[in-house]
């Protein structure tokens, strides 16, 4: 199955339509991170995140998020390590879907939502979940991004 290029066409895109938002964050979680975390999560280039500090990122739920745009900011690493080399879990199959929704994702610009969709559908034929019903799972959270209408926002987070 291939829905839209090979897996390092579309991680490169992820990067590439997501480039636009730089705000690193100002006000992460104090009991999440320590000021050390923090910081070399800031410093670091984003590629160069590590899988442990993308995996506590990714971990993060909709309302430890300053903002939409530094979720946008974070996000092309957060689901770059889902997928090969790294292979790092969410907390569980919905996470990154219903963290993105309720971070407007129906909002986004349509480049940044097929940016997402294109690389998550990827993504569901690779990875190899414990549970069949997992791979359902998130095949299913991908169609229904890939059709929810497009409702921006005059003021996209």
């Amino acid at each position: 199955m291939n829905p839209g290029g090979s897996l390092d066409t579309l991680i490169n895109d992820l990067y590439a339509t997501f480039a636009r938002y730089a705000e690193l964050g100002e006000s992460f979680c104090g009991y999440c991170y320590s000021e050390s975390e923090l910081q070399r999560i800031k410093l670091t280039p984003l590629r160069q995140l590590s899988p442990d500090d993308a995996r506590m990122l990714l971990w993060e739920t909709s309302d430890h998020w300053e903002s939409g745009r530094v979720y946008r900011h974070y996000l092309p690493r957060m689901l770059h390590v889902m997928g090969p080399p790294y292979w790092e879990e969410d907390l569980y199959v919905e996470h990154v879907f219903e963290t993105m929704l309720s971070l407007g994702f129906a909002s986004w610009p349509a480049d940044e939502r097929l940016a997402v969709t294109k690389y998550l559908a990827m993504l569901a034929s690779l990875i190899n979940f414990v549970l069949p019903e997992d791979g359902e799972k998130f095949r299913v959270q991908v169609q229904d991004l890939e059709s929810l209408p497009n409702t921006p926002l005059e003021l996209a987070p």
